[in-house]
């Protein structure tokens, strides 16, 4: 079957989009995915390039100075003085030994000079028990130099280097420990150099460091998270690799390389900032920018078209379906286009004529439906119950009773009164509730008090709201007739109101024991399939009447009581009052 409008339209609404979407944006999608490409590509190769040869090359130069270091060391434990020192000391003369101390003396002057990484040079000769330094000259000990180097030297196993807080040591021993050689390395030159690495980038971090010592040495500022560093250090030390990884670090990602310092056993780490790499595309950025002015104005022309076509009349629809939800059906839609909104704006203006005559027929159909419903509930109640309470009378006055059938006769009159006058179908919610309150004590009484009932007093804000006549009473009503079928004493009824966001709740809760989950499922079922069949309860018959009144989301809720019973809910959306 197929299915046309008036009006024909070569070209559909959805067919315009998706043509112009491909006409426009798949040419200039793919030229920017080049662009960015290219660019990126361009930008990583050399800066990864650059930020790899100057991590390598410094690595190189620091290795290759700490091993010029360490052979100075080593030459100068290995020099005749300083050996004949330290087997013959305390030995020899006086003159001897000032003039071997001397000699020895001279010998570290040169080593400090040999590289700006030195910042001193000193031994220890146990035999003479003196330290001979650059720095402090000779000094007997204990001292403190000495008492620094002796500590580090207890370290095990033995350590590339020692660390003292923020100083660096290369301690060598020799004549089982009879001489110790010891340099300072100067922390402040390393770091100057590291800074010197990273300064090319500014969002780059340059670390010295092992997994087993952590950071050693880093430039990152004071801001930057410590557990970070640790992170940027191989789980291996890195040999003869120098090609750069990826990684994410604290939500950034960041290209880093490692080199290899055999001669301190660390590894020297460079990260840079992937954002950064995009700084060389400033000689994309004319091209970017005429590209960005060609996609403003697709998107300008790409708007404007959709406007025209598609918002435009879904904003008349919109407008026209908010006005029905306002109850005005008097309103036409026209349509100038021949396409699909044609068809729906026609279907729209005989869909309000057929709603407007269809409630004009049915209304006064379900006013009528709802008043013999209330009919029906009232004549319902009366027989049965009034034969009961004629029954207690009598049996209150054979016991003498007078007063307790003075207020049972006055209760009963009062609730006859309110369920027999004719009137509005809509009552203050005080009354209807105070009804059936009058209709609790009658049962209490009834029941010669093994069931008592409590409530809570109506808040002020809804003491003249109006609802539906005889909403409560079936519902209490059930709970005498259901929950306590089995004369159990100590039986409970409570009643309690509350109005929250335009909504009216009236909590009815028993504490019987005689409601079976199978049994709460039946009553909940027939509730949702408002089953045709008759109803001797009267909960049905109030939640239809709720619903038809106030709407969807009114009507009567039943659930398990936290005492026990059944919770019946009674909910009132005043904001969705129908009539």
């Amino acid at each position: 079957m197929k299915l046309r409008v008036s009006g024909k339209a070569n070209i559909y609404v959805y067919q315009k989009i998706v043509i112009i979407f491909i006409v426009f944006m798949v040419p200039l999608i793919i030229l920017n995915i080049w662009i960015n490409y290219r660019g990126m590509s361009f930008s990583k190769n050399t800066i990864l390039d650059s930020a790899t040869a100057s991590a390598a090359f410094y690595a190189k130069q620091l290795d290759k100075e700490m091993y010029f270091v360490r052979n100075q060391q080593l030459r100068l434990l290995n020099e005749q003085e300083l050996q004949k020192l330290s087997f013959r000391g305390g030995k020899l003369g006086e003159y001897e030994e000032v003039e071997l101390i001397e000699q020895v003396r001279a010998s570290l002057m040169p080593i400090a000079g040999t590289s700006e990484y030195v910042v001193n040079a000193g031994v220890y000769v146990e035999s003479i028990g003196k330290t001979i330094s650059g720095a402090s000259g000779i000094t007997n000990v204990p001292n403190p130099e000495y008492e620094l180097i002796s500590q580090l030297l207890k370290q095990s196993p033995k350590p590339s280097f020692y660390q003292a807080g923020e100083r660096l040591f290369f301690i060598e021993t020799e004549n089982n420990a009879g001489i110790w050689s010891y340099i300072e390395i100067s922390k402040t030159k390393l770091a100057e150099e590291l800074r010197e690495i990273a300064f090319l980038y500014r969002e780059s971090v340059v670390f010295l460091g092992s997994p087993e010592l952590g950071s050693v040495l880093s430039t990152a500022q004071d801001d930057r998270p410590d557990e970070l560093e640790p992170l940027l250090i191989p789980g291996e030390p890195v040999v003869g690799d120098d090609s750069p990884e990826v990684r994410k670090v604290d939500g950034t990602r960041y290209f880093i390389t490692h080199q290899p310092v055999s001669s301190l056993k660390l590894s020297l780490t460079m990260y840079v900032n992937e954002n950064e790499l995009t700084r060389p595309l400033s000689q994309f950025n004319l091209s970017f920018y005429i590209l960005f002015g060609i996609v403003a104005l697709v998107l300008v022309l790409y708007a404007f078209s959709i406007n025209v076509m598609i918002h435009r009349p879904l904003s008349n629809l919109v407008k026209a379906f908010r006005m029905i939800e306002t109850d005005n059906l008097n309103l036409v839609i026209e349509s100038k286009t021949k396409d699909e909104f044609h068809y729906l704006f026609q279907s729209f203006n005989r869909m309000v004529t057929r709603l407007k005559r269809s409630i004009e027929d049915n209304y006064e159909k379900k006013i009528a439906l709802q008043r013999s419903e209330l009919k029906q509930l009232q004549s319902q109640i009366n027989p049965h119950f009034l034969y009961n309470s004629f029954f207690n009378i009598y049996m209150l006055c054979k016991v003498n009773d007078a007063e307790s059938a003075a207020e049972l006769s006055q209760r009963l009159g009062s609730y006859y009164q309110y369920i027999t006058r004719s009137g509005s179908d809509e009552v203050l919610l005080e009354k209807e509730y105070r009804h059936a309150l009058d209709y609790c004590e009658i049962q209490c009484i009834r029941f010669s008090n093994r069931i008592s009932y409590d409530y809570e007093e109506i808040p002020d804000s809804l003491k003249g709201v109006h609802v539906p006549r005889l909403i409560i009473q079936p519902i209490v009503e059930n709970v005498f007739d259901h929950a306590f079928e089995d004369g159990a004493d100590d039986g409970m009824v409570l009643i309690g109101v509350a109005h929250e966001d335009e909504c009216v709740k009236i909590i009815v809760e028993d504490n019987g024991g005689l409601l079976t989950d199978e049994g709460l499922e039946q009553l909940q079922d027939r509730l949702v399939r408002k089953s045709g069949q008759k109803e001797t309860t009267g909960l049905i018959n109030v939640h239809n009447r709720l619903e038809l009144k106030y709407g969807a989301g009114s009507g009567l809720f039943l659930s398990r009581s936290s005492y026990g019973g059944l919770r019946a809910e009674l909910v009132i959306k005043l904001s969705g009052k129908g009539d």
